[in-house]
């Protein structure tokens, strides 16, 4: 366990002390402000009615945010404007200015976390009534977050490598057997259960640090994790109605994952590709766009028929009787892969 410790330290360090050194950037000249706090960007004209100045909206570089405004705050010449997203995906016609203001990668004036940007206000008609050269000096995370979201990120996936490693976690069950974790092949199905798990984990606070805020569940991650939950209980199925053993050689991760027990195995193969491909582009959409992704219904469908196809082969493996079929405490071994061994099935 200490060199999972040690290595959590030594990413740390450095995120934090980059954090600190560019948060301390940020100066007083300006509009400060981060999500969730109110801002007031300058207008051209005295503030009108509240029932006009509320259709306000908030621009960011060009692009409109979607804030609207909430008044006028007793400066007839401000507009204050709440920084928060109310949906976890922001409508098409905001994704730019969402993307500038909490995306990456960055580019432009300022730092990656003190971001320097020209802000107006837009009227219902989306002409500019805001006060030109206005600029926001927006902080994107405070570095205290940003030390919280590496912590749990750098915890969950040292969790399973631990886990991974040291109990049975990511291993077969078998059927009717006492053979220890150690000797047993490691599970496709189980280590993809365990992918999604830390990819959604990671995803989920890395959205809390850029938004502030605990953001919503997206129906695309329920429904992954609904796949390969339903993949893992389905495997375990066929494992007991198979009464599958283990073989006398031993396990290695990315052979058991990628082999059954003729060799490297199509099936398995194309079901681990997709699900390192597709988890890849799920993250890269949230670090990217600070939105869990939306994928369409063939993405979700491929994956649903790969892992299909999967189960079909597992099903269907052909495994012959070993040369010499015997029993051990009343369990018939006719249904044994070939080239497992009966010795290792016994107690």
């Amino acid at each position: 366990m200490k060199l999972p410790c040690h290595g959590a330290a030594a990413l740390l360090v450095p995120i934090l002390l980059c954090a600190a050194a560019q948060a301390g950037a940020q100066t007083s000249g300006g509009i400060n402000g981060s999500l969730g706090d109110v801002i007031k960007v300058p207008i051209t004209t005295p503030c009108p009615a509240q029932s006009v100045v509320q259709k306000y909206t908030l621009m960011v570089d060009g692009d409109n945010t979607g804030i609207t405004a909430q008044g006028c705050s007793g400066d007839p010449n401000t507009v204050s404007f709440l920084l928060s997203r109310t949906t976890d995906t922001p409508a098409s016609a905001n994704t730019a200015a969402w993307h500038r203001l909490t995306g990456f990668p960055w580019q432009g004036n300022g730092s990656s976390l003190v971001r320097e940007l020209p802000v107006g206000v837009a009227d219902a008609n989306g002409n500019a009534v805001g006060a030109p050269n206005a600029t926001l000096k927006f902080l994107w995370s405070p570095v205290w977050r940003i030390a919280v979201a590496a912590l749990v990120a750098i915890a969950t996936v040292a969790l399973f490598i631990y886990l991974g490693a040291t109990t049975a976690l990511l291993r077969d069950v078998g059927a009717e057997t006492t053979v220890p974790f150690r000797s047993r092949t490691f599970s496709l199905a189980r280590t993809q259960m365990a992918w999604w798990t830390a990819v959604i984990v990671v995803s989920y606070v890395f959205e809390w640090v850029a938004l502030g805020a605990i953001p919503s569940l997206s129906g695309q991650a329920l429904v992954l994790m609904g796949i390969y939950s339903v993949l893992g209980m389905t495997s375990r199925g066929v494992d007991l109605s198979r009464r599958t053993a283990f073989p006398a050689t031993t396990p290695h991760f990315f052979a058991d994952l990628t082999s059954d027990e003729g060799g490297v195995a199509v099936h398995r193969l194309q079901m681990l590709i997709f699900t390192v491909v597709v988890g890849l582009m799920f993250l890269y959409q949230v670090f990217t766009t600070c939105s869990m992704p939306a994928f369409d219904a063939n993405t979700l469908a491929l994956l649903g028929i790969s892992g299909a196809t999967y189960i079909g082969f597992k099903t269907t493996e052909a495994q012959p009787k070993p040369e010499s079929a015997t029993t051990t405490a009343g369990v018939s071994l006719d249904g044994l892969k070939s080239g497992y061994s009966t010795g290792d099935a016994q107690s």
